[in-house]
């Protein structure tokens, strides 16, 4: 079950009313809800996610040491995402029968991060207060960011969910706007791209350079309205509660430098890097070759969370490196801010093509075609593509979660609610009921 499909709305609206006229009932709705909800996909993994919280729950009870607490959560993540690559890398044939090859359980690696981080919070006491097995349960599970996040901390959610849901014009409104701002990015932005560059980054050898451009240009666009549309769903279908949940993207291809694009990217997967690999390693207090080897370190284990594959290490690794470059020359470097963010997006959309091209040949074939015929891509519909991709770029400073919030205060339910059934009967009509998966789910 995605946001953007016609099964989650009936969904939504069934949780709403539930909570709305059994609210002494209200944890446990949100947590069988949500057991429902991720195993719509896939039930068998309903025991996968059970054990998540099943442990984080013993893990903290029985104060458990973190080293053991942390390698049995991983256990799930290891094999089921990684246990082929590792045997395979390793050149271990004769274990390649015992790893695991189905359809990867969905989003693992966001829930396992959601309880690695709160088993490091109540051990370290950051999260001081005491939890029932309920608040575990419903802080694991809560749907709206189970599957794609934004990965959250304690403190974020769980008072919240302490709280009693009031449903009030004020946050529907607001609940309303963001959701529907991101089924216009999925459904009417995202999907449509994917139309037309899939076929392109599955043989680029077929393509030449004035495809590939289009590529180039659009996959960053396409990954951008796919997991920041998802992330403003999870965040409207929270307010929609009275919950808020924190942001995950700030215009981040406005950016003028690749630590700020970090800053500014998946923002709650940056901070949990930072906060429990790379501060850990030492972080920047440790001198300034052991801070680029913790950055590259750091950026590689990142690449290697998004997949078990070579190119997502390689995508980690080169943004380790360049973020390091970033910090050796930053004073040499003394341009005009948006001569930087040209750059910055040049670069940013080379390490997505690494990313997006898992084969690496296709990649070998895709940079050598592209950059061979640099020259000649320059079409007209070349140029009117770069002039619609700047202005994206330029949009994105009206993608603001303040903005959103203005606007749903001063606009009326009358006009809100109408318009929202509107463009998502369109959106339903253009995709025959729902649409394809989210990007991040494979994640």
């Amino acid at each position: 079950m995605i946001f953007s499909s016609i099964e989650f709305i009936i969904f939504y609206i069934s949780v709403f009313f539930l909570i709305r006229f059994l609210p002494s009932f209200q944890s446990s709705i949100i947590i069988f809800s949500s057991l429902f909800f991720y195993s719509f996909w896939n039930p068998i993994f309903t025991i996968l996610i059970i054990y998540f919280f099943g442990f984080s729950y013993l893990s903290i009870k029985k104060d458990f040491s973190l080293k053991v607490s942390i390698s049995l959560i991983l256990v799930p993540l290891i094999y089921f995402k990684y246990s082929l690559f590792i045997f395979e890398t390793l050149n271990l044939n004769f274990l390649v029968s015992f790893a695991y090859l189905g359809q990867l359980p969905l989003a693992i690696s966001f829930i396992t991060f959601t309880a690695i981080a709160l088993i490091i919070d109540v051990k370290n006491q950051t999260y001081k207060e005491n939890l029932s097995f309920k608040n575990i349960a419903e802080f694991i599970l809560y749907f709206p960011q189970l599957i794609a996040g934004p990965i959250l901390r304690a403190h974020q959610l769980i008072p919240e969910l302490r709280k009693k849901i009031l449903f009030n014009q004020e946050n529907l409104k607001l609940g309303l706007l963001l959701f529907l701002i991101g089924f216009i990015k999925k459904i009417f932005l995202a999907d449509t791209i994917a139309l037309l560059i899939d076929p392109i980054f599955l043989e680029p050898s077929n393509f030449n350079s004035h495809d590939l451009l289009k590529a180039y240009i659009l996959f960053p666009f396409q990954i951008y309205f796919d997991f920041s549309g998802y992330v403003d769903m999870a965040l409207g279908a929270s307010a929609i509660f009275g919950i808020k949940l924190p942001i995950n993207f700030n215009k981040p291809y406005l950016t003028s430098s690749l630590t700020e694009f970090w800053r500014n990217w998946h923002i709650t997967l940056s901070n949990w890097f930072r906060d429990y690999i790379y501060i850990p390693l030492g972080g920047s207090q440790t001198g300034e070759t052991k801070l680029y080897f913790n950055l590259i370190l750091t950026m590689s284990i990142a690449g290697l969370w998004h997949g078990a594959s070579l190119n997502f290490i390689l995508w980690g690794f080169l943004n380790g490196i360049f973020l390091c470059f970033e910090k050796k020359m930053k004073h040499f470097f003394k341009t005009q801010n948006s001569l930087k963010i040209f750059l910055n997006c040049f670069l940013i959309f080379n390490l997505w093509v690494i990313f997006r091209i898992t084969n690496f040949n296709d990649l070998l074939n895709f940079f050598t075609i592209f950059y061979s015929g640099f020259f000649s891509i320059f079409t007209f519909e070349n140029i009117i593509l770069i002039v619609i991709s700047i202005l994206g770029v330029l949009s994105q400073k009206f993608d603001n979660y303040e903005k959103i919030y203005f606007v749903s205060q001063k606009a009326k339910l009358s006009i809100v609610l109408p318009i929202f059934i509107i463009i998502l009967i369109t959106g339903f009509g253009i995709n025959a009921g729902s649409s394809e998966k989210f990007i991040y789910f494979d994640f």
